[in-house]
């Protein structure tokens, strides 16, 4: 229930004052009366008409009553409810049945009475209003220093992480344990380990922890609870004497939010930003809302038992942006934004979230001001009887096929600052976060371009398309028509590519396959590999050139662009791409014998390279080939190899950091024992440049090394499982 706007009711106070004006004598003002009334409830009588299977469910316009063009929020719970209803309807009239029908997100319960203390949920406006909301409490520690020593994707967003930087600290996060290493004990250069720190409070957790994000002294673990249902937020304070004190843990409900690629959690400003996608497909027989909520720890029983108590929910119906699309398995897209400043156990932080229906199938980036959502429709919305002559024309066209066949996607921009949402309709769909940017004023993505009147031959070679668009293009109203520029690209030759973006250039470079290992002894050569290179200013000429490998990963390095890969067993492949020309080249490429690329994620790279040219590249490898898989949940001990660049990008070895590889199944020489998180999921290897020193995280040590002669040797190492003193 709602009070009468106020506009409308500014409106008649006015009104009363102007007739007040016209009588010469005094009179009393007779008292107003307040009409409650009831919010209409748009889906309530709703009959959606016969679904035309002719066509693709996100070109049906049977679906329109189930989308709003125009950005606006739902306007109560029963109008949210009905609404998923006839969408869950919809759905199975198309034969749309989704695994979460059989298994819902979280248990049914009443909804909490009072808004939690520590969120803070948008007012409601009148549909489709611009609304300024201001996250409350201050950054935290800005004026502390947190170096940014891993490969982010974009300066001043920090991503989750394993190892992070607190002044001369250095924090590994490892089987759900804090590891903090002095990296000036006594005011000198050394490796010292400072502290030990369970993040975890019981050995009977059943988490994941994960990733690791700082702000100043503030340390913040994520991880997932199957116990709790949710993400698990852990922070900490990092002392001056490299000493860890907890502080807080809160819990937000969530799927897991694992990816292999991706991070879940981001620090911006000192303030955490996660994205949690509700999946819906289960809640159409609810007769109860039942959002995600927040909540603080619940202290354990002696035998580890924890009551499960409700928390309070991060937005209300009230607070979801209705979709602007045509979806049949509809998700709730929501970007939580939380000062984790002061919070404890018995206060959860202040946070604010913003939450939009979209689609199942999606990617995000996210930038310094906005969390940017690229919504596609996914299989089933996609599904249709095609005509056999379409089909027929499509099967045999050699080109890129017309924009009217692409199946369309909504580019949503999602301020952090948690104000309205901006939607752009878009066609294609990027593969990864790395497959898009935004710079300058202006929105990037290299997008995997298919006609829906046709599958293409299995493996075929990606068909690509270079878009972009000026920030402006973006309204609170979608339009079903294209926004933005789009490009044909030259294929890589392959159906699986590696793209990165830099400010004036994309990337994009020829995968083999989905898989990462290198070829088997006796195994014929890899054909040449094929690397394009697109001017963000000029997509129309872009540059296509050969590498004598595959790609598998491509990294900005400096002024040059890094590509790795396979031609045969002897070895990894590294060549850099000099960015610096008017026509860019293949300035370099390196054969490490017998060394095999063994993570790979984003983070397991890293470079220092001057704008000179000159500098080094550290990456993980192992020397046997039977470990390249770079599979995600990589446990074991690798290497880091170095790699040295000139001034005209010729590359050179700059030799390894050996781990210490032991058995992990024999007792650790120092005792420690893994009792919670003993899988890296992220891997366990991290090259580190910072402060003009060259550390290497390989497992369970810490390494540093100084190049000397062209060779990085080792100085000095730390067993991080040993007791601190």
């Amino acid at each position: 229930m709602r009070l009468v706007h106020a506009a409308s009711l500014a409106a008649l106070m006015m009104a009363l004052t102007a007739c007040t004006s016209l009588y010469p004598w005094v009179h009393e003002p007779q008292a107003e009366t307040l009409v409650e009334t009831a919010p209409v409830n748009r889906f309530e009588s709703v009959e959606l008409a016969d679904a035309q299977t002719r066509v693709p469910a996100y070109a049906d316009p049977a679906l329109n009553p189930l989308r709003s063009a125009t950005l606006t929020r739902f306007r109560s719970e029963k109008e949210f409810l009905d609404w998923l209803t006839l969408a869950r309807a919809a759905a199975k009239a198309r034969g749309v049945y989704g695994w979460h029908d059989a298994m819902p997100m979280m248990a049914m319960a009443e909804p909490a009475e009072a808004e939690a203390p520590g969120t803070e949920s948008a007012a409601p406006v009148a549909d489709g209003a611009m609304e300024s909301v201001t996250v409350t409490g201050s950054a935290v520690g800005e004026s502390e220093t947190n170096p940014e020593i891993t490969n982010n994707q974009k300066a001043g967003v920090d991503e989750g992480g394993i190892v992070k930087q607190i002044g001369n600290h250095l924090v590994v996060l490892q089987d759900g344990r804090l590891f903090v290493t002095d990296l000036m004990p006594g005011g000198k250069p050394g490796l010292k380990l400072a502290d030990r720190a369970n993040v975890y409070r019981s050995s009977n957790e059943d988490t994941w922890y994960d990733e690791m994000l700082v702000a100043g002294r503030t340390i913040l673990v994520t991880g997932y609870s199957y116990a709790e249902n949710a993400s698990e937020f852990s922070v900490l304070t990092l002392g001056e004497d490299g000493k860890v004190t907890r502080d807080a843990t809160f819990y937000i409900s969530s799927d897991d939010y694992y990816s292999g690629s991706n991070y879940a959690s981001r620090m911006i400003d000192g303030k955490l930003v996660i994205h949690t996608p509700i999946y819906t497909s289960g809640r159409g027989w609810w007769d109860t809302f039942d959002p995600p909520e927040i909540r603080e720890w619940r202290r354990e029983g002696p035998d580890g038992e924890r009551e499960h108590l409700r928390g309070q929910p991060l937005f209300r119906a009230e607070d979801i942006w209705m979709p602007v699309q045509r979806v049949l398995e509809p998700v709730i897209h929501t970007v939580t934004v939380c000062d984790i400043s002061g919070v404890t156990d018995a206060s959860a932080p202040a946070c604010k979230s913003t939450a939009i229906v979209g689609s199942e199938a999606h990617e995000f980036l996210v930038t310094k001001d906005a969390f940017w959502l690229w919504l596609s429709p996914s299989w089933s919305e996609r599904a249709f009887e095609v005509d056999e002559a379409a089909e027929a024309v499509c099967t045999a066209r050699k080109s890129h096929a017309p924009l009217r066949e692409v199946a369309p996607s909504t580019l949503v921009k999602l301020p952090i600052d948690g104000t309205q949402p901006s939607v752009l309709g878009v066609r294609g769909m990027p593969q990864n976060q790395f497959s898009m940017d935004m710079d300058a004023g202006t929105f990037r993505a290299v997008v995997d371009w298919h006609s829906d009147n046709c599958d293409g031959p299995y493996g075929a070679p990606a068909t690509l398309t270079y878009f972009d668009t000026p920030l402006t293009a973006l309204s609170n109203t979608l339009s079903d028509d294209a926004g933005g520029r789009y490009v044909p690209l030259p294929s890589p030759g392959t159906t699986d590519y590696e793209a990165r973006f830099t400010e004036a250039h994309l990337v994009y470079g020829a995968r083999e396959g989905w898989g990462s290992w290198a070829p088997e002894e006796g195994e014929e050569p890899r054909d040449d590999g094929r690397a394009i290179v697109v001017p963000v200013e000029n997509p129309t000429w872009p540059i296509t050139l050969t590498v004598p490998h595959d790609v598998i990963r491509a990294e900005r390095a400096g002024p040059y662009m890094a590509l790795t890969g396979y031609r045969d067993a002897r070895g990894l492949s590294v060549s850099l791409i000099d960015l610096r020309l008017q026509e860019p080249k293949v300035s370099g490429t390196f054969v490490m014998e017998n060394r095999y690329e063994s993570e790979n994620r984003s983070h397991a790279f890293n470079s220092r390279i001057g704008a000179d040219g000159q500098g080094l590249i550290g990456l993980p490898t192992v020397s046997r080939s039977e470990e390249s898989e770079r599979w995600w949940w990589w446990s074991a001990s690798s290497d880091l190899s170095y790699l040295q660049s000139d001034a005209d990008g010729t590359l050179s070895k700059a030799g390894d950091l050996i781990a210490a590889r032991r058995d992990p199944n024999e007792e650790s020489p120092t005792g420690y024992e893994c009792e919670v998180s003993c899988v890296d999921w992220y891997g366990n290897a991290r090259p580190i440049f910072t402060g003009g020193r060259v550390l290497a995280l390989v497992n369970s040590e810490l390494i540093e090394g100084e190049l000397k002669n062209g060779t990085v040797q080792e100085v000095r190492r730390i067993d991080l499982t040993a007791k601190p003193d």
